[in-house]
């Protein structure tokens, strides 16, 4: 997003001093700030990619990724933290200062989707969705997005346990963002362990189809849950 703004800016400099309407030198001030700006983000960014990718060849691990954690770990909210997925099929979460290994057996589902995604569904829907039995609680995540409306667009990780790991670390669901795209996430898709787990909800291009899969499920449910009671009430008559 910083990126596309960057280079908005660069180019609309250009043509304001083209057409007049901007001074040569502060023009030339904005142009040059701007394409320095963006040249540094970009470097910056590589530079984090590659450091990740170093780390997770030396701890010879099957991938690894830096993402931002958003809620479920309390000690670490707010935090970018770098998860790796071991040859022992568990991830390793490490903030810099400690790790923490979650098993795979500990999860329930991995959840993949764009951070609007959680604006356009309410909790029960975003459930549904994510073929969960309970209701998953993305208030946070909806505050969060909210004072960092940037990260819409951005991908956004939710591993939900079987249950709460450690009471007091832990909840039954923790929300991480792609905020910086280091997250990797398209490779930690494909990984076979993480794939039996996992449900993509689409962007938010295809979110009125997928609304209409939710509704027409619900209402299959309820017709079916009708007709079940219905045979029974005359099965006693």
């Amino acid at each position: 997003m910083l990126v596309v703004a960057l280079l908005t800016l660069s180019v609309a400099s250009v043509v304001l001093v083209w057409q007049g309407t901007l001074p040569l030198v502060p023009g030339f001030i904005i142009a040059a700030s701007s394409i320095g700006t963006l040249l540094w983000k970009l470097m910056r960014l590589a530079q984090m990619r590659r450091s990740v990718r170093k780390e997770t060849r030396a701890r010879k691990a099957k991938w690894g990724g830096e993402l931002l954690v958003i809620t479920g770990l309390s000690s670490l909210i707010g935090m970018h933290c770098r998860l790796f997925i071991t040859r022992q099929d568990a991830l390793i979460l490490d903030d810099g200062a400690s790790e923490r290994t979650i098993h795979l057996d500990d999860v329930r589902r991995i959840g993949l989707f764009y951070g609007e995604t959680v604006d356009h569904y309410n909790d029960v829907e975003l459930g549904e969705l994510l073929k969960i039995e309970s209701i998953p609680h993305f208030s946070a995540v909806r505050a969060w997005l909210s004072r960092n409306p940037g990260a819409r667009k951005n991908l956004m990780l939710a591993i939900i346990f079987q249950k709460p790991l450690n009471d007091l670390v832990y909840s039954e669901m923790a929300v991480f963002s792609d905020f910086t795209d280091t997250g990797n996430l398209k490779a930690f898709a494909a990984r076979p362990e993480v794939a039996v787990k996992l449900v993509f909800i689409p962007h938010s291009r295809k979110n009125k189809r997928n609304k209409k899969s939710v509704q027409s499920a619900r209402k299959s449910s309820r017709s079916a849950t009708s007709r079940a009671v219905f045979k029974r009430r005359k099965g006693q008559t």
